[in-house]
């Protein structure tokens, strides 16, 4: 499992929005997307649903945050 993809994840989940999370990481939102679904790929589960006004994180992505955050 990619770390850095995990961070950006921790990032988007504590935000609650790609840009916000962009812009705390220093990075572009295009980017953050790019990673988070490379992420979701790669654990075999949606993570977070996207909406116009942010994120809320699925079940699967509130178990990863659990890990995460340990």
């Amino acid at each position: 499992m990619d770390w850095d993809r995990i961070r950006i994840f921790l990032a988007v989940a504590r935000a609650g929005q790609l840009l916000g999370a962009a812009q705390q990481l220093g990075l572009n939102h295009a980017t953050v997307g790019r990673q988070l679904t490379a992420l979701e790929e790669e654990v075999g589960a949606k993570l977070v649903e996207r909406q116009t006004q942010g994120c809320t994180l699925t079940t699967a992505g509130e178990t990863l945050l659990k890990s995460a955050e340990r």
